[in-house]
C-alpha cells in the first residue's frame, strides 16, 4: 500500500502492513505480523463511509429535536471511540518527516475513498508506469437527486489529473461537466472517452464509460424485439486495442472506425442547468414471461428457507 503522491511517495509491502514499522523498516525488536491484508478487512476499509453520518446528520431537515440530538449523541460516542474509520498502523511511521504528514502518527485512520468523490477507482489505473491502454468504468454513483449517476467520478479524476498532485500520473482524457452528461444522455449509454489521439499530449488509458441507466432485462424472455447492439462485442475488442494500435502505427479497422463514431464522445458540451433527472425506462418492449421452470426454483428455495427457519 502507498502512494506517487508528493505527501508520501512510498509504498510498504500489504503482506506486512500490520507490522512494526519504523522508518521503513521492521524494528528490530518489533513484531513482525501478516494477514492485516484480509480480503474483507481491505473491502470494510473501503466501504467506510460511516463517518459521512457526522457530515450529513446537520444538513437533515424535519427531524424531531428529540432524535436530532439523540443520534447526534450516538454518533459523538462513535467517533471518540474512533469506531466509524478503519485503524491501520501506519507503516511509514517517522519514514521521510519532512514530506509524509503522517509520519508522527501509529496509525493511519482510513475511510472511503469516494469522499472525495472519486467513488470509482480510476486514480491507481492513470499512473503512468501501469501502460494501462483501456478502462471499463462502471458507474454505479447516486448523483443526482433521483440516485442516478452525473459522471461526478470522471469528472472528480480529471480535475485531480490536472492538478499534477503527482508525477506518475498519467494523462486523463477529458471529459465533460456534469450537466453536459445529463443533457446529452451521456449518463445513460455507454460512451468513450479519450478517442482523440490526435493531439500532442502523451496518451493516457481510453475510458469506457457504463453508467447505471434503467434498463430492463429479463433473462426468461422467449423472444427479443429490442434494439440490442450486435456489434457491441466487437467494439469492446476496439476500445481494448485502440491504443496499441496507435502505438504500433496500425490502420484503424473500419470495424473499429464504426464504433468509434458511435460511442466516441465528440467533445460537444451543453452546460445548462438541468431539471430533475427523472430517466425513462430504456427497454420497453418485450412481455415478462416466468417459465415453470423458474417458478419451480422460487418454491423450492421458499421450502429450503422454510425447513432452515423451522
Amino acid at each position: 500500500m502507498g502512494s506517487y503522491d508528493p505527501g508520501l511517495a512510498a509504498f510498504a509491502p500489504l503482506r506486512y502492513v500490520g507490522s512494526d514499522f519504523e522508518n521503513g523498516t521492521i524494528k528490530r525488536d518489533g513484531e513482525c505480523t501478516a494477514g492485516v491484508d484480509n480480503a474483507g478487512f481491505v473491502m470494510g476499509t473501503s466501504s467506510s463511509l460511516f463517518n459521512q453520518a457526522f457530515l450529513q446528520i446537520g444538513k437533515a431537515e424535519n427531524v424531531p429535536e428529540f432524535l436530532f440530538e439523540a443520534i447526534n449523541n450516538t454518533l459523538a460516542d462513535i467517533g471518540e471511540e474512533n469506531r466509524d474509520i478503519a485503524s491501520w498502523l501506519n507503516p511509514f511511521y517517522k519514514y521521510n518527516p519532512r514530506n509524509n504528514s503522517n509520519a508522527d502518527s501509529t496509525a493511519l485512520t482510513l475511510v472511503d475513498g469516494g469522499e472525495d468523490l472519486q467513488n470509482i477507482p480510476l486514480h491507481p489505473l492513470i499512473l503512468s508506469d501501469r501502460q494501462v491502454d483501456v478502462i471499463f468504468a462502471v458507474d454505479g454513483s447516486a448523483d443526482t437527486e433521483t440516485r442516478w449517476p452525473n459522471g461526478t467520478a470522471l469528472v472528480a479524476t480529471y480535475q485531480r489529473s490536472k492538478e499534477g498532485v503527482s508525477t506518475q500520473n498519467s494523462e486523463f482524457p477529458k471529459v465533460p461537466d456534469q450537466n453536459t452528461f445529463i443533457n446529452l444522455g451521456l449518463n445513460k449509454r455507454p460512451t468513450f472517452f479519450g478517442c482523440d489521439t490526435d493531439t500532442n499530449s502523451s496518451l493516457g488509458p481510453l475510458i469506457v464509460y457504463l453508467p447505471n441507466a434503467p434498463y430492463t432485462y429479463q433473462s426468461n424472455f422467449t423472444t427479443f424485439d429490442l434494439e440490442y447492439n450486435s456489434n457491441w462485442p466487437a467494439c469492446v475488442g476496439c476500445a481494448v486495442l485502440a491504443r496499441s494500435l496507435v502505438r504500433t502505427g496500425t490502420d484503424m479497422p473500419s470495424k473499429c472506425v464504426d464504433c468509434f463514431e458511435r460511442y466516441c464522445w465528440n467533445g460537444t458540451t451543453n452546460s445548462t442547468t438541468p431539471g430533475i433527472y427523472e430517466p425513462e425506462q430504456i427497454i420497453t418492449s418485450g412481455v415478462r414471461h416466468q417459465e415453470p421452470f423458474m417458478r419451480a426454483i422460487g418454491a423450492s428455495v421458499l421450502v429450503v428457507f422454510m425447513v432452515l427457519y423451522m
